[in-house]
């Protein structure tokens, strides 16, 4: 009974390199024991049906069957024991070990490419909302001349330093502990001991966790939008200061 002969789906190959994986894991071959003759007649089959279909055929994939071909023989024919010399070509076995070499290199550039790709069709999913300007009448609170909003910014960066621990590799979701309006109801408390301005870090826990710090700093954001506090910075070499709005009109 003759064999079948093997049936091949012709496709586009990124080169030699990507047919010739594309037979290993067809037949699901071990990459690292490839059987040189059966490997090397499928290829030869591609290649033929490549050209039948009149695909556009580079010079790298004749290259690479000239190669089978060569490893083909030297498994088929007799061993002939000869001196060595220096200008002898290379042995069966490093022939073999160069191509699986190749082959597991590509492999993992396509795994790799693959996964990017993903990557980029997922971030495709995602929408950024550009800034939104601020609505006419809004007033953006009691701010000195000077100061601006990078100004908090800097000082929020800074405050970030002092968590309380570091960050874990895995983050366990708790039920929410801080909210705008209760840490609005604690600025208002701290503020209302005072009869001076405050250092905009005194408002914060020592060693605040991320949580307790973004909270706290939007609650502020919002009493400044209110008008319920005047946050100023007397010169660029102190503080940035907080105090209650009606304190500052006294």
């Amino acid at each position: 009974m003759s064999e079948q002969p093997v049936l091949i789906h012709v496709q586009n190959f990124d080169g030699p390199l990507d047919l010739l994986l594309h037979l290993i894991k067809s037949a699901s071959i071990d990459i690292y024991d490839i059987p040189i003759v059966a490997i090397t007649d499928q290829y030869m089959t591609a290649l033929r049906q490549m050209q039948d279909h009149q695909l556009d055929v580079a010079g790298d994939y004749f290259v690479m069957a000239a190669t089978l071909m060569k490893m083909k023989a030297k498994l088929l024919l007799p061993v002939e024991e000869t001196p060595v010399t220096e200008d002898e070509e290379p042995s069966l076995e490093e022939m073999q070990d160069d191509l699986v070499n190749r082959l597991v290199k590509y492999q993992r550039y396509k795994q790799a490419a693959g996964w990017f790709k993903q990557q980029a069709a997922a971030r495709q999913k995602f929408y950024t909302r550009p800034e939104m300007a601020v609505p006419t009448g809004i007033k953006l609170g009691k701010l000195a001349p000077g100061l601006t909003a990078a100004d908090l910014q800097r000082v929020l960066t800074a405050l970030t330093e002092r968590r309380r621990q570091p960050a874990l590799p895995m983050r366990l979701i708790h039920d929410e502990q801080y909210t705008v309006k209760g840490q609005i109801h604690t600025l208002r408390f701290k503020l209302s001991k005072v009869r001076a301005a405050v250092p905009f870090g005194q408002l914060f826990d020592k060693k605040p966790d991320r949580e307790e710090l973004v909270t706290t700093f939007l609650a502020l954001l919002e009493m400044t939008k209110q008008h319920e506090i005047a946050v100023d910075q007397p010169s660029r070499v102190m503080p940035i200061t907080v105090k209650p709005a009606k304190l500052g009109e006294e």
